[in-house]
């Protein structure tokens, strides 16, 4: 009931589409109807941000009808039936309603899959069926081997999606970017039960003042938070410089571009994103991450000097150095595409072909 106090409703049935956004991700979805602002896009909601009523009640009906199926599937069912959209896009790779949905609604839909985040083998524990999707586009070379043996696909290397839409901007500003993992509720989580994020963010804490220190003189320290962050939440808890921290406006690439070393405290996609657009980067998590020998990690001790020792040394290497040290680690690397081109020449084909 708490989740339908915040839920918009709709009367008119859902309007015919060219490509249905499946789910919410609002910045993936508003950079879709950027790129295919000449075609029709809807977007199904699947997680109660939206319900279109007459739609819903279809839905209660044919429940009746076919027990088997959950009533969120045949919602997504009826709901594509009236938008009947040439692809169905989405990142959801968690939601089995989406991995299943070729077998689910028995229709010729075109079902394409865009990686948002690094995949983990954990990630696909599907059963013996395989899930069948017509397109799935990737990261990078590790990310189709985890996916390869899971998923009936054909499968692309795109990179990262909202990365390939920004333009690499090439002139750098003598900029040390930190970005922080910095979340308010981290602060009020028990130890006891949440042992690594507790640590985690007095580590960071710990880590920033470190190279503030050690490094702002001569070059420019920027802490960039994450987009929900508040700044004041921030600076109360670290009290660090205001002068030192940035909020996000979701566009982080601009200041990536700008930076000859940017910092990650885990192995996210901001860090691979980096490495994509040509500025070194460096990891220096709190624990140890299994299989990610490619930076500088130690084990439960804060040491200052090495910290300092080792982020001089990646600041004095040249950006042939060390591009050419990250060539052995191929498969991590994700690949660009500007402006997403490969996706949307293929988009365009499976709508054109229908």
């Amino acid at each position: 009931m708490i989740l339908l106090k915040k839920t918009q409703f709709e009367i008119l049935l859902p309007k015919k589409s060219d490509i249905l956004c499946y789910d919410q991700g609002k910045k993936f979805n508003d950079n879709v109807i950027k790129i295919f602002k000449s075609l029709k896009i809807d977007i199904l909601y699947v997680r109660l941000e939206k319900i279109n009523i007459l739609v819903a009640i279809k839905s209660i009906i044919s429940k009746f009808f076919d027990f088997k199926q959950s009533l969120k599937n045949h919602y997504i069912k009826n709901y594509c039936y009236y938008s009947n959209p040439k692809v169905i896009l989405s990142t959801s790779h968690l939601d089995n309603s989406f991995l299943y949905l070729k077998k689910n609604i028995f229709k010729n839909y075109k079902t394409v899959l865009v990686q948002r985040c690094p995949y983990k083998n954990t990630d696909f524990n599907i059963n013996k069926n395989k899930p069948e999707i017509d397109q799935v586009y990737l990261f990078n070379t590790k990310s189709l081997k985890i996916i390869n043996n899971k998923i009936k696909s054909k499968k692309f290397i795109l990179g990262s999606f909202n990365n390939n839409n920004y333009k690499i901007n090439k002139k750098k500003n003598g900029l040390i970017l930190i970005i922080s993992g910095y979340k308010k509720n981290f602060e009020t989580y028990n130890p006891n039960e949440n042992k690594d994020y507790h640590l985690s963010i007095f580590y960071e804490k710990k880590l920033f003042n470190t190279i503030i220190k050690s490094f702002s003189k001569k070059y420019k320290i920027r802490i960039l938070l994450k987009p929900e962050v508040k700044k004041n939440d921030f600076l109360n808890f670290s009290k660090i410089d205001k002068k030192y921290v940035m909020t996000n406006d979701g566009n982080p690439y601009k200041w990536i571009d700008r930076s000859n070393l940017v910092i990650t405290l885990k192995n996210g996609t901001m860090g691979q994103e980096t490495i994509s657009r040509k500025v070194k980067n460096v990891e220096i998590p709190r624990k140890k991450i299994k299989n990610l020998n490619r930076f500088y990690i130690y084990n439960n001790k804060f040491d200052e000097v090495k910290i300092k020792i080792f982020l001089l040394k990646i600041l004095r290497m040249s950006q042939k150095s060390y591009f050419n040290r990250m060539r052995k680690f191929h498969e991590d690397i994700i690949f660009f595409d500007p402006g997403n081109r490969l996706l949307k020449k293929n988009l365009l084909n499976l709508i054109n072909h229908r």
